[in-house]
């Protein structure tokens, strides 16, 4: 059985006084989601299908994005309700599917109606002189011209109340109280830390939500849980742009990993550091991996010959750890042959 309620939107709408209407079908608006860099449109609508055995009635979902290299991949259900002899409104037929589309693409139902149909029974197809349609939309991911995928954490996974505790969401601390709903056993695979939160016998967690303080802010929390779910190649060069400071995103994506220990990202995020090898931030870069025992980042520091004195002075040194501390001895001892 398809049920709307798998879908983060989902309702009922009414084509009014439809016997009056059919030959100037229109279309109306369902409302947007609202992603990263993009709003998605979605409207859903009646197309009249010429036939010679009696022209018959389909619907549709239609998305636009003003975003003109976009794409996404969304799950659809489309539903024509009727009404059993009691008067009873039951599904009627239905269509539902996975599709990757463009901008301003159409997903139509597969199953149609024809006009004589509705003409004949009325009461069947018809509630108050309303056809109605029933739908549900979930968007699942996106990309734009750099073809690079990304998660939709801003609403519930398609099929999000059937999956016992298989989902959860982390709430941010934030004015906005953002929420993004993610794959717990992926974050559980990657974390050590979210791994004991995530445990069913945890009463903080009963209601599947993990609340985060204010030192999690909206982007950098988001850019770390991409790659944490493999959205990984040039998500870095997407934040740069939208911030337009490397140093920035570098920085707060790898805090918010480490307070989630989420080490695969840090790491990941790490590379960056040595592929952009921007002067400027050397010292900054350098800072963060004595900290958070960025290991490969200082190996690439101390190969370009920068000196680390005016760097590492206020770290406390009781903190570093054994790799940081053996490769900044081996550099001292190496210099002072």
């Amino acid at each position: 059985m398809a049920e709307p309620s798998q879908y983060s939107k989902n309702g009922i709408h009414r084509f009014e006084n439809f016997l009056e209407r059919f030959n100037n079908l229109i279309e109306i608006e369902l409302g947007h989601t609202n992603i990263p860099y993009i709003a998605v449109n979605w409207y859903l609508g009646l197309e009249r299908v010429p036939d010679q055995e009696g022209d018959r009635i389909r619907t549709y979902i239609k998305n636009f994005c003003e975003h003109e290299t976009a794409r996404i991949t969304f799950h659809v259900l489309i539903k024509f309700l009727n009404s059993n002899r009691d008067g009873i409104f039951i599904d009627g037929p239905w269509s539902r599917g996975k599709y990757t589309k463009g901008i301003t693409d159409k997903v139509f139902s597969t199953n149609h109606i024809t006009i004589s149909e509705i003409l004949i029974d009325p009461d069947k197809w018809l509630k108050d002189g309303a056809l109605e349609i029933e739908y549900g939309i979930h968007l699942e991911a996106y990309h734009k011209d750099d073809k690079i995928w990304n998660f939709n954490f801003r609403e519930k996974s398609f099929n999000w109340e059937n999956v016992e505790f298989g989902k959860i969401i982390i709430k941010l601390g934030t004015l906005e109280g953002t929420e993004l709903y993610c794959d717990k056993a992926l974050l559980k695979f990657h974390s050590q830390y979210l791994s004991t939160k995530f445990s069913v016998d945890d009463p903080n967690l009963s209601n599947r939500v993990l609340p985060l303080n204010t030192s999690f802010c909206t982007q950098s929390t988001e850019t770390a849980l991409q790659i944490a779910h493999g959205a990984r190649d040039q998500i870095l060069d997407e934040a740069f742009n939208y911030i337009n400071s490397m140093e920035y995103i570098c920085c707060e994506t790898i805090e918010v990993a480490e307070k989630l220990k989420l080490r695969n990202v840090s790491r990941f995020i790490e590379r960056q550091m040595v592929e952009f090898d921007a002067e400027k931030y050397h010292k900054r870069f350098l800072k963060l991996a004595i900290r958070y025992d960025l290991n490969h980042y200082l190996a690439h520091f101390l190969k370009i010959k920068k000196p680390l004195e005016e760097v590492y002075v206020d770290e406390d040194v009781q903190h570093m750890s054994r790799n940081i501390m053996m490769l900044i001895m081996s550099n001292f001892m190496k210099d002072s042959c």
